[in-house]
């Protein structure tokens, strides 16, 4: 069996992370898949799906890591295309993930006791921004 969401969250922008992992077990429930899976899929170009701690610290020191090696301010060629400014987002976003496949057991998701799911925007432009949430099993 196979169930799907799409969940649409306000975003920020400019490193905007927000935790969903309640989200995502409401989908669960609603799914009535006890034995499985469930992936969680970013339907953007400039964002991504993370499972870490949603404590600041871990979010400031992973933002100036980051900026290190793809620094905010850069001649990104994908701004030459004269519409938007986003570059250092997707170069970012090509780094990390735009989805995880957590198990299910038991209609648990098997994340550790500091594991969340954080929906990471990097984008500068704030906007909703969808996540797709499908379980599969039984």
């Amino acid at each position: 069996m196979v169930y799907t969401e799409k969940l649409t969250f306000n975003s920020d922008g400019d490193f905007y992370a927000l935790n969903i992992t309640d989200q995502v077990r409401d989908v669960l429930a609603a799914s009535g898949i006890t034995e499985g899976s469930v992936l969680v899929y970013y339907e953007h170009t400039t964002g991504a799906i993370l499972i870490i701690e949603h404590e600041v610290g871990i979010l400031v020191d992973l933002q100036d890591l980051l900026e290190g090696i793809i620094p905010l301010a850069y001649e990104y060629k994908h701004h030459l295309r004269g519409y938007d400014s986003n570059g250092a987002a997707h170069v970012r976003t090509a780094m990390l993930n735009v989805s995880v496949t957590i198990p299910v057991v038991d209609a648990d998701l098997m994340i550790g006791s500091y594991q969340e799911i954080i929906m990471l925007d990097m984008d500068p432009q704030g906007r909703p921004r969808n996540v797709i949430v499908q379980v599969m099993g039984e």
